[in-house]
């Protein structure tokens, strides 16, 4: 009797597991903005440019509803030398609204996701080669829920590039500079899968 009693309970704690296994963890998420550089914008360090094209695009897999990994791909063109910055990182992520417990509090209409990792890629101006560079990342996304599917999200991102051979205006310094830039996107995160829940929702 004591063993089938462990045994239904063994049963019934393995379909718990399951159940709450039972969303989807694969996101697709594009947004549009803005960047600004925050050091080494020019040789004078003024006539600040502003990327006024700013877009990225990634892929987000959550190993659990808090933790995850995403691949990202980042376009920005900055100043009147039309300087362009095209990388690809890839980040870890960590759902902070969970532990602040602000998806449980509202019903999941509401989450904070924080992300850092490293990005490497090119930049290049009109009028100059291009020129390899990496950086580390480190940002905050609140988002707010649409449906079961969709999330609405802005995010801060800051970016500190290594080895980057030009000015974020294009000119050339003759060295080699540490950059910096402050980047802010607007855009969209869709659950690919056919659960009901997705990682972001299952606190």
């Amino acid at each position: 009797m004591k063993k089938m009693f462990f045994a239904l309970l063994l049963i019934a704690t393995v379909s718990q597991a399951q159940y709450r296994l039972r969303y989807d963890k694969l996101f697709m998420e594009a947004g549009i903005g803005l960047a600004v550089p925050l050091s080494n914008v020019s040789p004078s360090g003024e006539n600040t440019p502003i990327s006024l094209v700013h877009g990225q695009g990634a892929l987000r897999y959550m190993f659990s509803e808090n933790v995850g990994v995403m691949g990202t791909l980042s376009y920005d063109q900055f100043g009147y030398l039309k300087s362009d910055q095209k990388m690809a990182g890839l980040e870890l992520c960590y759902n902070l609204g969970n532990l602040l417990e602000l998806s449980r509090n509202t019903g999941g209409q509401f989450g904070l996701l924080v992300h850092g990792g490293a990005s490497a890629g090119v930049m290049a101006s009109r009028f100059n080669n291009r020129d390899n560079i990496a950086a580390l990342v480190l940002g905050a996304r609140p988002y707010i829920a649409i449906n079961e599917k969709v999330s609405f999200f802005a995010d801060l991102t800051y970016k500190s590039t290594f080895q980057q051979s030009m000015y974020y205006s294009g000119d050339l310094p003759g060295k080699a500079l540490t950059g910096s830039q402050l980047g802010l996107t607007f855009g969209f995160m869709v659950a690919l899968g056919q659960n009901r829940f997705h990682a972001d929702s299952a606190y």
